[in-house]
């Protein structure tokens, strides 16, 4: 899990592991992905792709691949699961394997599972109070009527 460490407290790595790159379900996995990229961002999840002996990774909110030393072998060894086509796991930011799967899997399930995870109930909360806090100085500077009026 060392490969893991430089994103540790960060992100909540899914590895994605498939045996090459033409995979349907690959392909498939990656755009329902993408059409999830708000929904990952809010969790930190960063998705690592390994593809027969390519490792790709992508930040769903920056929208870009972050640099990254992956070792595809070390990987498929630690994540990946014997006989599956495609499998899953997902890293919790504290650096443990918080699930494993295979694909065709339901993405929503692990939004699901990532938002009883305690620190990211933690998360959630303070951003709450970030967000009460905004208002209330805004009250405070701007009272409840509109400005100009």
């Amino acid at each position: 899990m060392a490969q893991m460490e430089q994103f540790q407290w960060t992100y909540r790595p899914l590895v994605v592991i498939a045996q090459s790159d033409d995979e349907p379900a690959l392909r498939d996995l990656h755009i329902v992905l993408r059409q999830s990229r708000d929904a990952l961002a809010d969790r930190d999840v960063l998705v690592v792709t390994v593809a027969g002996d390519d490792v790709t990774a992508w930040n769903p909110a920056l929208d870009e691949a972050p640099d990254h030393s992956f070792d595809a072998t070390r990987l498929r060894a630690t994540y990946g699961q014997a006989g599956a086509a495609i499998s899953i796991a997902l890293v919790g930011k504290d650096g443990d394997i918080k699930d494993r799967g295979t694909v065709p899997g339901d993405i929503q399930d692990m939004m699901d599972l990532i938002d009883t995870m305690p620190m990211r109930q933690r998360e959630i909360q303070a951003r709450e109070r970030e967000m009460e806090r905004r208002e209330e100085i805004e009250n405070r500077m701007w009272g409840d009527e509109s400005f100009g009026r």
